[in-house]
């Protein structure tokens, strides 16, 4: 099933639920002739829960109207993709690669205000409270939660504020909280002051905690420990008291 509605002038919500049929895509065929004959540019919020199928009549109806998808394209400024499957995710990022001169974020599920207020023009920095410090408790260990998808702007602000830490309590101990992973910006990996303020910061350190995240991602930091000279630890999410009582040895 699919429901749309509008947010906000040119900008229109799109809901995808259950399985998706032939009246359903018309419905977003009709938006994208609206869309590709409008004057102004307009961005599009796409939720997606529980998704159960496509029709074949109904791809068959997208196909038939592929030069209007098309024009739509080219009038799009946003595009707001808001699920929690993970594969959903993937291939909305890869689809945003193919779509130049469009703007293209994803958001889980529970920042789908957030997705809507960036497609509304009311936020310029989709994730900017993706990561922030935390307090666990305890002096001693600086904490510092990911709740998103990194870009550059929040990474240079965790560390600034994670060193600035650091430095005024003089902890050596550090705990990341991963509630949920989106990624980060292929930009950070051509960022070499976000590589080098995270090095110099990480000298600081004796002992790090990983808590929650992918498996491969903690394992991986526990494979590369020794290369830093760092004690790194990776827990479950549901381990986290466990991560800062090993912090507090």
């Amino acid at each position: 099933m699919i429901t749309i509605s509008e947010l906000a002038p040119n900008v229109q919500q799109v809901k995808i639920s259950g399985k998706v049929q032939s009246a359903d895509m018309r419905q977003v065929i009709d938006l994208a002739e609206t869309i590709g004959k409008g004057a102004e540019k307009a961005s599009l919020v796409f939720e997606v829960e529980n998704v159960e199928g496509l029709e074949w009549s109904a791809l068959g109806e997208e196909l038939s109207h592929l030069p209007a998808m098309l024009r739509m394209l080219t009038r799009l400024d946003r595009i707001a993709v808001i699920a929690d499957q993970s594969w959903l995710r993937t291939a909305a990022r890869i689809e945003s690669a193919l779509l130049p001169g469009v703007t293209y974020e994803v958001f889980s599920c529970d920042k789908a205000e957030q997705a809507r207020a960036w497609a509304k023009g009311e936020s310029e920095r989709p994730h900017a409270d993706a990561v922030r410090l935390i307090d666990v408790g305890d002096s001693s260990i600086v904490a510092f939660e990911l709740d998103g998808r990194i870009d550059e702007d929040n990474a240079a602000t965790v560390i600034k504020d994670a060193r600035l830490a650091l430095e005024k309590t003089g902890a050596r101990r550090m705990m990341a909280r991963i509630k949920n992973w989106h990624g980060f910006d292929p930009s950070l990996l051509a960022s070499g002051d976000i590589a080098k303020s995270k090095m110099d910061f990480i000298k600081r350190l004796d002992r790090y905690a990983i808590v929650g995240g992918p498996e491969w991602m903690r394992s991986l930091a526990e494979v590369v420990s020794p290369a830093v000279d760092i004690e790194i630890k990776g827990f479950d999410l549901d381990e986290e008291s466990e991560a800062v009582e090993w912090l507090k040895r």
